[in-house]
């Protein structure tokens, strides 16, 4: 028996050296990332967090055979030279991007795990890849969705002008722009383009990536993971109107300096808010939904 716990001991010590070890490699090529860009390492960061809370599941990982840690050798050594085929498609990519990181973390987990772990790489991986492709993905839908800008504007309008101000829109043929003008408390005229960046795509796009990242490790039915992902969705979209109405309001109060200043934090601000709130009531819907039952069934 006390050679089976030396033995046990053993092999557990041997996991954790090279689960740390992983982790390791996994965390280094952040350090290359923010010299490169620091803006860029906020995605992958979020993506090595998902990881670390993986540590325990990957002790009873199994190591990866021969040819597969050659294998994955050469899928993480190839990562570096990911730059050469991403600059074809975005010629201001930096060198060592979230693009590079992705295939390198899938090498690493080819290295040090059996291939079955791959599963658990899918949230990190799909987060990093997803999100920075989303830049491509908006405007890959921007001739399907442009159409839509103008329907956006008008809903804007109509809240403008429920809270008492006189908006307007009319087309600018020369830019073949829609453009918002409204008079403002001073006196001087404010005027505004809603173009298709404005609408919400890429925040929406944003948002069902982290959608799918949490809701791929919880365990509730389809039916309530589809039902929280339209309302997230609808809700992102919808915050998106408040940022811009804010915008406008804030231009019609304080004229279009202070504006432009709500105009650069608000978006962030909100999206965040949101974010926080959505995951909060997801996260709480049982005791909520327990909550509704009782009241609705007192009232009856």
């Amino acid at each position: 028996m006390k050679l089976n716990k030396t033995k046990l001991l053993s092999v557990l010590s041997l996991r954790r050296n090279r689960a740390n070890l992983f982790y390791i490699f996994v965390f280094a090529p952040l350090l290359l990332i923010f010299y490169y860009s620091p803006l860029s390492t906020i995605i992958p960061f979020y993506g090595f967090l998902i990881l670390f809370l993986k540590y325990q599941k990957l002790l009873d990982v199994k190591e990866a055979n021969f040819i597969q840690k050659i294998l994955g050798s050469i899928v993480a050594v190839g990562s570096f030279f990911v730059y050469y085929g991403v600059i074809l498609v975005y010629p201001n990519a930096s060198f060592y991007s979230a693009a590079n990181y992705a295939v390198y973390l899938l090498g690493l987990f080819l290295i040090f795990f059996e291939f079955s772990a791959l599963k658990k790489a899918f949230s990190p991986l799909f987060l990093i890849v997803g999100a920075t492709s989303s830049t491509f993905i908006a405007a890959w839908l921007k001739p399907f969705l442009s159409p839509f800008t103008n329907d956006f504007m008008h809903i804007v309008v109509i809240i403008l002008r429920t809270l008492g101000i006189d908006a307007n829109v009319y087309y600018w043929q020369a830019s073949n722009l829609s453009i918002l003008s409204f008079p403002s408390l001073s006196g001087k005229v404010i005027q505004g383009v809603i173009v298709y960046e404005c609408i919400g795509v890429y925040s929406a796009l944003v948002f069902s990536i982290i959608l799918v990242v949490i809701l791929f490790e919880d365990p509730s039915s389809l039916k309530v993971k589809l039902a929280y992902s339209i309302v997230g969705i609808l809700g992102t979209f919808a915050s998106n109107i408040l940022r811009v109405t804010i915008i406008y309001l804030t231009n019609y109060f304080y004229g279009a300096r202070v504006g432009a200043t709500v105009h650069y934090v608000i978006g962030y601000a909100l999206f965040s808010a949101w974010l926080a709130c959505f995951f909060s009531i997801y996260s709480k819907r049982r005791t909520l939904h327990a909550k509704i039952t009782s009241f609705w069934k007192r009232i009856h």
